[in-house]
C-alpha cells in the first residue's frame, strides 16, 4: 500500500512538472519565432522594395511573373521567395496567436501537428525550467489534477469494487 502511495504522488509530480513547461517552452517558441521573423523580415521587405522598384502592384505578382519566367534559375529563385514570404506570414500569425493566448491555447498550439517541425528544434535546445507567472502555475496544477483525477478514477473505483465483493460475511 505505500509503495502504491509513493507511485501516485511521484505521477502527480511528474504530471504536474511536464505541464509547468507549457509556458516555458511558450517563451522559448516565441524567442525563436521572433528571431525567425527578425531575419526574415528584411528580405520580405527586400521583395516588396524589389516589386516597387520594377512597377509590380504587389510581390505576389512579381512572384507569378517569375514563376512564369522560362529560366529554371529564376524560376527557382521566385520559388525561394515565395516560401519565405509564407514562412514569414505563418511564422506572425503564430507570434499573434501565442502572445494573445492563455496556457490551455498555448498547450493546443503546440499539440498541432503543423508545429511539430518547429517545436522540435526549440526544444533540442531547451532546459526545463519553472514559470514565474502566477497563473501559469495555477492553471498548470488545475490541469493536472483535472487529467490525475481522469488517470486515477478509474483504477480508485475499480479497486473499491474488488474490495466490496471480497469483503468477508459476518
Amino acid at each position: 500500500m505505500i509503495i502504491i502511495r509513493l507511485v501516485d504522488k511521484v505521477l502527480f509530480a511528474g504530471l504536474f512538472i511536464l505541464l509547468l513547461q507549457v509556458p516555458v517552452v511558450t517563451e522559448h517558441y516565441l524567442q525563436h519565432l521572433n528571431g525567425f521573423v527578425d531575419a526574415t523580415n528584411s528580405e520580405v521587405r527586400h521583395y516588396q522594395t524589389l516589386a516597387d522598384d520594377y512597377g509590380y502592384a504587389s510581390t505576389d505578382k512579381m512572384i507569378e511573373t517569375l514563376l512564369r519566367n522560362t529560366d529554371p534559375l529564376i524560376r527557382d529563385d521566385a520559388a525561394h521567395k515565395q516560401q519565405v514570404i509564407e514562412a514569414h506570414e505563418t511564422a506572425m500569425q503564430a507570434l499573434a496567436v501565442l502572445r494573445q493566448s492563455n496556457y490551455f491555447e498555448q498547450a493546443w498550439f503546440f499539440a498541432q501537428p503543423g508545429q511539430y517541425d518547429r517545436l522540435g528544434k526549440v526544444l533540442t535546445l531547451y532546459q526545463p525550467s519553472l514559470p514565474l507567472h502566477l497563473d501559469a502555475v495555477g492553471s498548470a496544477l488545475i490541469t493536472t489534477v483535472i487529467i490525475y483525477l481522469m488517470l486515477a478514477l478509474p483504477i480508485t473505483l475499480r479497486r473499491r469494487k474488488q474490495r466490496h465483493l471480497y469483503r468477508p460475511l459476518g
